[in-house]
């Protein structure tokens, strides 16, 4: 067997340098495979939304390491309605930080916050409390299956971190 050196070329094809700005696009890149050339009208909606996050990323990144805040929510875009800010919507809101206090990302280090859930939770009580005959049939459901399964996940929760 024979081995025959072939020329190859490394290019990088990130879409941001190092310092985080947009690079050039490289004028003597390969030619495109048959599939590519079919779509040579632009970027595919993945690579679009891809691009806009990285490039959103990034922005916060650079953000950061300038020292300033950096804001990781994406803001809604101009043709999506917001979701109605209503009492069902808070209570789900307040729910799920109730849920997350009790329940921290794996991996993260970080212990359950049970003081922090039991005041959410009651303070899901109090609003239970102070509405009680203005709230709607789909308020009171929801709300009392929200408070239901909060109160079975914290008392399971300090059950398993008792034993």
């Amino acid at each position: 067997m024979t081995e025959e050196k072939k020329p190859f070329t490394v290019s990088d094809r990130r879409h941001f340098t190092a310092e985080g700005e947009a690079r050039q696009q490289v004028a003597d890149e390969p030619a495109s495979t048959p599939e590519k050339k079919a779509d040579a009208g632009g970027p595919s909606t993945e690579q679009r939304a891809s691009d806009s996050f990285a490039s959103e990323r990034l922005g916060g990144e650079r953000e950061r390491a300038r020292g300033g805040a950096a804001v990781d929510s994406v803001p809604p875009r101009a043709d999506e309605e917001p979701p109605p800010m209503d009492f069902i919507g808070l209570l789900v809101s307040l729910a799920t930080q109730a849920g997350y206090l009790m329940s921290p990302e794996p991996g993260s280090g970080a212990a359950p916050d049970l003081a922090g859930a039991r005041a959410v939770i009651n303070l899901l009580e109090v609003l239970k409390d102070k509405t009680e005959g203005r709230r709607t049939p789909d308020e009171d459901r929801v709300l009392d299956g929200l408070l239901y399964e909060l109160r079975m996940a914290f008392v399971a929760r300090t059950r398993a971190d008792k034993a």
